[in-house]
């Protein structure tokens, strides 16, 4: 059976160029945590290196992936996303914590301080439930400032577990 294309004149013509360039689409982030995004070295209090973290935008714009790397290669990934059946904000934390403590899932609290981000949830301490939270402060277009704190007696008071400065890396 012959082809009934071969002898169609369509075949082995060049399309014609488009003379109009189209401009790449930038996925513009929908999160109240721009200021995250980035590349970014971790010191601790004592000012000596403790971790690269990498903060980008996935799903569209509507969450944040977190990845933090430190000397020891060990890595550990957070996932900052709106919840659709909360309707609240929620950072997810997983990494090698022995005990386990600084894993799970917290809730978006607000208080009112537009550089300030308070994710808070529930841990175990010494085997019993505790709260905790992460804080994130946004000092200014290169520096964050990142705490965590657990509180034993529902969050009359905190104790702060360690405070980080993220600088931001080219």
């Amino acid at each position: 059976m012959a082809c009934i294309f071969a002898n169609n004149s369509a075949i082995g013509q060049k399309r014609a160029k488009s003379k109009k360039t189209i401009e790449q689409v930038k996925v513009i982030p929908r999160t109240p945590f721009n200021f995250l995004i980035g590349n970014w070295a971790s010191y601790n209090k004592e000012a000596t290196f403790a971790a690269y973290i990498n903060v980008k935008v996935i799903a569209g714009g509507s969450a944040l992936e977190i990845h933090l790397e430190k000397p020891d290669g060990t890595m550990s990934v957070g996932l900052i996303y709106s919840d659709p059946i909360s309707d609240n904000w929620k950072l997810a934390w997983v990494g090698p914590d022995q005990s386990n403590s600084k894993n799970g899932v917290r809730d978006l609290q607000l208080d009112g301080d537009p550089k300030r981000v308070i994710f808070l949830g529930l841990t175990n301490l010494d085997n019993k439930r505790a709260l905790d939270r992460y804080i994130f402060e946004n000092v200014n277009s290169d520096t964050v400032v990142k705490i965590y704190e657990i509180s034993t007696d529902n969050g009359i008071t905190w104790d702060q577990e360690y405070k980080y400065t993220f600088k931001k890396t080219q």
